[in-house]
């Protein structure tokens, strides 16, 4: 049996269709082109006005107590190098498997004894020009995959703040801040399943011929069979169109569909079964791009008061109204691959309320001498308190009933949202921080914005729903510093974080197909104390 896999061959159904390496025509050493128009302006400027009476002097002071200030820039941002690291563990230098619990020194063998075959015959390391046997790693699943024109990451940043002189040590500090993200990297399945293709496989053939995770699976449609009413969509077919319509008798030949992806079989021709894998598994998997295609927003008022050291005393109060909206938090954020702008939803780290309060004071103790200023004598406490409001739950779905068959760092699907959301104290709902009876993931569910069932589209639930827990945080510290003779320090000092003890609970799941959906999981740090003595001569 022939191992020639190239495009011209009679193997031609296992030839990988489609994926380029450098040195490919057309194809750059960086794989991607180079971005050479990265144009980065800042602006700034500043003004003091001042009054000598009347109005202006109460608004504004004397010269020198009032600043106003704006200004505007232009940031870029490299590729994450994660994103390059993925090439190495690609086809033909590595391949994807799927293996659980495994040994840290033999991949291959599980915690329980259990061994995987290893379909890559060892390390894989193949010279330039040398032959590749594709089949041997299908189905192919290809993790990061650089699009052909990415663009560098940047973003618009814009500030203007009003800081007032109030006596001779106090700033208070007004201000608005914001910025705009465009070309942000996030992660997006091009070769997701064809959900409607699933849909008229069970319309043709009956009810569970397609199923969730269905679309690397392989089917066919025999000779005879009429295509009833809303017609046949092909996932992919060469030779033609992708549509089929009603009333249409299937060919001698059938319909072979290897894989319901557009690139499951690129050279298989579904109308004659021509170039379609016979073992029926596709060519080509899921095909992961991280694509600069993201974008954020953020807006917020900014306030701070604060006031330098004197008397004994200095703090600073900081209070942020703010609002975060993107596409995708992190690159690791994977969106929806037919209708990005569905992901479009408040940032996983938008803090909508925070406040802070940090300071620093020597107890007013009147200073004595002798042994009791060595006891008295020298303290100082210093703390931050923290109030926040609780970060967006991510809400996702791990069911496939969108029928994509996509899950990279986590899936795009979504469940269908009832009602609206609404937090919970955990210590009062058996651990739960919202009412998880408002999400459903039962696939004849019915969507109440679009009236379509679930199985076979993304569920009405947003990315990201407001809110889960918040912060509520005292950290506090007492210093002691004594000083003995020329020579001698001491500072002793006892450390108090979460001094109150206050229970703060990081995010619930939010990952609905989990048994433990809607569950708080873990808790911040109770309270800790702890002591340090310091000797210095």
């Amino acid at each position: 049996t022939s191992t020639d896999c190239g495009q011209s061959s009679d193997n031609r159904a296992y030839f990988p269709l489609g994926l380029v390496f450098p040195g490919d025509q057309g194809v750059p050493a960086g794989l991607t082109q180079t971005y050479k128009k990265g144009f980065a302006p800042r602006i700034g400027i500043a003004w003091s006005p001042a009054g000598d009476s009347g109005w202006k002097n109460k608004l504004f002071g004397k010269a020198g107590d009032t600043s106003i200030r704006a200004g505007y820039g232009i940031f870029y941002n490299p590729i994450e190098q994660l994103v390059l690291e993925q090439f190495g563990a690609e086809p033909p230098f590595g391949g994807s498997n799927y293996i659980t619990d495994p040994m840290f020194n033999t991949p291959f063998l599980d915690t329980a004894g259990n061994v995987y075959p290893n379909p890559f015959n060892g390390i894989l390391s193949p010279k330039p020009g040398t032959p590749i046997d594709w089949s041997s790693f299908r189905s192919i699943l290809l993790y990061g995959d650089l699009q052909p024109n990415l663009r560098t990451q940047y973003s618009e940043q814009y500030n203007l703040n009003i800081q007032r002189g109030i006596g001779k040590d106090t700033v208070l500090q007004v201000g608005y801040v914001g910025s705009q993200a465009h070309r942000l990297l996030v992660s997006h399945d091009i070769n997701y399943g064809n959900p409607q293709s699933c849909i008229d496989l069970n319309t043709t053939l009956g009810a569970g011929t397609c199923t969730q995770f269905g679309a690397d699976s392989s089917y066919f449609i025999p000779a005879g069979t009429v295509i009833p009413a809303g017609g046949f969509h092909l996932p992919y077919n060469p030779q033609g169109s992708t549509f089929l319509p009603a009333g249409t008798v299937v060919g001698a030949n059938g319909i072979t569909l290897v894989g319901l992806r557009h690139y499951s079989s690129p050279n298989c021709q579904p109308l004659t079964g021509l170039y379609c894998p016979s073992d029926g598994v596709p060519v080509f998997s899921n095909i992961f791009a991280e694509d600069t295609i993201g974008n954020s927003n953020y807006n917020s008022l900014q306030v701070l008061l604060q006031k330098r050291f004197s008397k004994g005393l200095q703090f600073q109060l900081a209070y942020t109204w703010s609002k975060s909206f993107d596409l995708g938090s992190t690159f690791e954020g994977e969106v929806d691959p037919i209708d990005p702008s569905r992901s479009y939803a408040l940032s996983e780290f938008d803090a909508r309320h925070r406040f802070v309060y940090s300071y620093d004071w020597e107890l007013p103790i009147r200073k004595y001498e002798g042994a009791t200023g060595k006891i008295l004598n020298g303290w100082t406490t210093s703390g931050i308190v923290t109030f926040q409001t609780g970060f967006p739950i991510r809400i996702t779905s791990s069911d496939d009933n969108e029928l994509y068959t996509s899950t990279f760092f986590e899936s795009a699907g979504e469940p269908i949202q009832l009602q609206n959301f609404s937090s919970w104290d955990p210590r009062q709902h058996a651990g739960y921080a919202f009412d998880t009876s408002i999400f459903t993931n039962d696939p004849n569910a019915i969507n109440p914005q679009t009236r379509q069932m679930l199985f076979g589209t993304v569920g009405n639930a947003q990315r990201t729903v407001c809110c889960g827990p918040g912060i509520a945080n005292w950290d506090m510290t007492l210093t002691k510093e004594t000083k003995f003779g020329e020579r001698w320090n001491t500072e002793f000092r006892a450390e108090f974080f979460n001094i109150l003890n206050h229970t703060q609970f990081y995010n619930p799941d939010g990952n609905i197909s989990d048994p433990t959906f809607g569950l708080v999981r873990g808790a911040r740090d109770p309270r800790l104390i702890q002591f340090a003595l310091k000797l210095s001569f």
